[in-house]
Order: structure tokens, then C-alpha cells, then sequence
């Protein structure tokens, strides 16, 4: 009960609007019409302490998941801001833009860099990877190939290896399409 009244006078000292520095912040409200204290989202969180949320501010052009469950169980997903609304979550998480049309025809030449991508703090996600403005095409089918084409990828780009990596099949060629890079083993 002292962490739910610690962590509210803390949001309260701190405007959203000021907190609020990334473009991308998920802002939930302890009341409706964007009222009461406020909790400012940039990334994926889990476990969190219950928060009631009666109002939210979705950035324009993202997804958002609130779920009532610690580890993302229980997620309903909001891509528009809600002045009124009664929820109790537990843990919230961005969702990836889908792949856009323009990336899904990248077989026939260079896209404009990579997809976006989500660091935290031990990992960054990686959607459409791309290498000198052209997607990572991986020779093959077998899991092998695509896991050494998305490990390679992250040393690249500063991290030891991929733990996680899906494929996209594009008018017969196959790419990187989801890459999960991290510094420590699996």
C-alpha cells in the first residue's frame, strides 16, 4: 500500500506533459478525461503493481497492449486514446507496426533502412531488418540459416546474438523478418 501511494505522489510531482519526452509515451490516467495522477509508458512492462486506468493517451500511430495479467496475459489492444474507460493493469507493451506494403516488395530492390526497431535496456527488436538500405536475405529455409543471418545482423549493429528471429517469404526469396538481439547467452 506505501509503493501504490509513493509511486502516486511521484506522478503526480511530475506533469505528463513534461514526462512525457518521447514522442511514442503511452500515458495512463487514474481518472477520466486525462485527469488524476498519470503514469508515463515508453517500453514494454510486466509485473507491474495493479494501476487502475479510468483515461489513456495513445500516441498517434502506435498499438498498445493493457493487460490485466503480470506477464502480457490478458491484453486488450487500444490504438486511439480513450477519455473514459475502467481497467486494472498489470503489465502494458507496445505492438509492432505490421510489415508495411512497401517492405513485403523489397525483393525487387533497396528500402529506405530498417523497420522499426524497440531498445531497452539488455535487448533491441529489430522488425524488417535491412543491411545498406536492402533486407537480409537469408540462403534457405532451415532455421540454421536464419538463425546465423539475424546473430550475424545483431553483432553488427553492437549485440553479442539473436535469441529470437522469424523469416518472411517474398515473391520466392526469403528474409529477415523479426530479430530479437541480446548480450547474453540463451
Amino acid at each position: 500500500m506505501l509503493r501504490k501511494v509513493i509511486l502516486a505522489a511521484i506522478a503526480v510531482a511530475l506533469p505528463a506533459s513534461a514526462a512525457a519526452q518521447d514522442e511514442g509515451a503511452l500515458i495512463l490516467y487514474s481518472k477520466g478525461h486525462f485527469q488524476g495522477f498519470s503514469q508515463v509508458i515508453n517500453g514494454p512492462r510486466s509485473n507491474m503493481s495493479p494501476l487502475e486506468v479510468k483515461s489513456m493517451k495513445v500516441p498517434p500511430g502506435t498499438t498498445w497492449d493493457l493487460c490485466s495479467g503480470n506477464t502480457f496475459s490478458g491484453c486488450a489492444r487500444f490504438s486511439a486514446s480513450k477519455e473514459a474507460m475502467a481497467r486494472t493493469v498489470r503489465s502494458v507493451r507496445p505492438v509492432a507496426p505490421a510489415i508495411p506494403e512497401s517492405a513485403q516488395g523489397a525483393a525487387q530492390g533497396p528500402i529506405a533502412g530498417s523497420g522499426p526497431s524497440l531498445r531497452g535496456l539488455a535487448s533491441q527488436f529489430f522488425v524488417v531488418p535491412a543491411q545498406d538500405g536492402n533486407r537480409i536475405e537469408v540462403a534457405g529455409t532451415a532455421a540454421g540459416a536464419a538463425s546465423s543471418a539475424a546473430t550475424e545482423f545483431c553483432r553488427v549493429h553492437g549485440w553479442r546474438m539473436s535469441v529470437y528471429e522469424r523469416v518472411q517469404t517474398v515473391s520466392g526469396r526469403t528474409f529477415l523478418a523479426d530479430v530479437l538481439c541480446v548480450n547474453e547467452d540463451r
